[in-house]
């Protein structure tokens, strides 16, 4: 760049030497350039992005409370994100101050990652979120929460550090090469850092998922890898586990009269295997736990459920009372109810099973329920129906 001697200065007699030495302008070439262009789009763009994304997937009930506020919002949220600009632009600045670039990467995939993970709720359930929507492989709802919280705080602190630094950074003047190398530099690792480390804790959330360990010890990784017909067998095993760990509570009541329809005909509890728990839901992978329950017609003259001895037989079975009246659970996470109905005099036992990793829909497809065709069968406190 020429610059050159104003002709009056110099022909009013001002030697050259005493001239001041011209001030280039910082240029609106590079990264810092480019930052600056595209910040007013992003200040728009992605507040716009978040308040719509419902629309891209699953949206719920937070969509439309999005879309209802969006007057409001979107203003505010352009607002805010322009104001850094508007202080340095009324300080001089052209481009993007050096320090400042990086941080303006961190706030924009904040508002990214917040978009993606950002989760709903709606009348039959929480739909799944864009993030969740677009893996092919299990995300825990707790670690995209964790994702979503962090990536507000990382946009928040983000632009709040830019709007100090716009306010309290010099004005532009020409920076020494070295100075401008330098945050050139780091502008360009903070432009493949910042998603980079995105994408990298989403990896991480989805191998922290699939080392989740369901209630027999088993990673949600070993068990996807598992064939149908082991992961049936192991159902199976499962299904027994229950039955036995109710039939020793039985023992302690009655040694027979059981049931598993009540006399008119209707089954008792669940009975059942296929169920599903929110414990699966947060983890976004499948899972299933088994329900079983027995009934006796009366309860034994000398059955007494607050017992003392009976109490103390319980707990050496394993089983701790809860806080709820006339339940207790055991160290492996199965649940125990009993209780009687004075109505008819009947006492009925259920027990719910922890989770298990497995499709419920592909194990349902290959077990039957409990086979209970015959509705008048009494079964022995180690007795239950197979499944058949």
């Amino acid at each position: 760049m020429t610059y050159q001697q104003n002709p009056e200065e110099v022909a009013a007699g001002a030697p050259a030497w005493q001239m001041p030495e011209p001030q280039s302008r910082p240029t609106s070439g590079g990264i810092r350039g480019f930052v600056w262009a595209v910040w007013p789009w992003m200040n728009w763009v992605l507040p716009v992005l978040f308040v719509v994304h419902g629309f891209l997937g699953a949206g719920g009930w937070g969509t439309l409370i999005l879309l209802t506020t969006s007057p409001i919002f979107l203003p505010a949220m352009g607002l805010l994100g322009a104001l850094p600009r508007f202080v340095l632009r009324k300080r001089g600045h052209r481009t993007a101050p050096g320090p400042l670039v990086w941080l303006l990467f961190v706030n924009w995939w904040g508002w990214v990652t917040v978009t993606l993970t950002m989760q709903d709720a709606g009348d039959s359930g929480p739909p799944l979120s864009l993030l969740r929507e677009t893996l092919t492989v299990p995300l825990a709802r707790d670690y995209e929460m964790f994702l979503f919280f962090g990536a507000i705080a990382a946009a928040v602190l983000a632009w709040s550090a830019v709007l100090l630094i716009a306010i309290f950074v010099r004005p532009p003047r020409a920076p020494a090469a070295s100075s401008r190398d330098a945050w050139a530099t780091v502008s360009w690792i903070a432009a493949f850092a910042v998603p980079a480390l995105v994408v990298a804790s989403v990896l991480v959330g989805v191998q922290v998922t699939a080392q989740q360990r369901d209630a027999a010890g088993d990673t949600l990784a070993e068990i996807a890898a598992m064939p149908l017909a082991d992961q049936v067998q192991r159902a199976e095993e499962n299904y027994a586990l229950t039955q036995e760990r109710l039939s020793a509570v039985r023992e302690l009541i009655s040694d027979d009269g059981w049931r598993i329809r009540k006399e008119d005909g209707e089954q008792v509890g669940f009975s059942g295997f296929g169920s599903t728990s929110y414990e699966c839901m947060t983890a976004d992978a499948a899972c299933y736990t088994i329900e079983v329950g027995f009934q006796l017609a009366s309860t034994p003259e000398d059955f007494d459920d607050e017992d003392a001895e009976f109490l103390d037989r319980l707990e050496a079975l394993g089983w701790e009372q809860t806080t709820r009246q006339n339940q207790w659970t055991d160290a492996q996470g199965f649940m125990l109810d009993l209780w009687s109905m004075a109505s008819d005099d009947s006492l009925t036992v259920e027990i719910n099973s922890p989770e298990w990793w497995g499709d419920d829909s592909d194990l349902r497809g290959e077990l039957p329920e409990p086979d209970d065709a015959d509705a008048d069968r009494v079964y022995r406190f180690d007795e239950w129906p197979p499944l058949d």
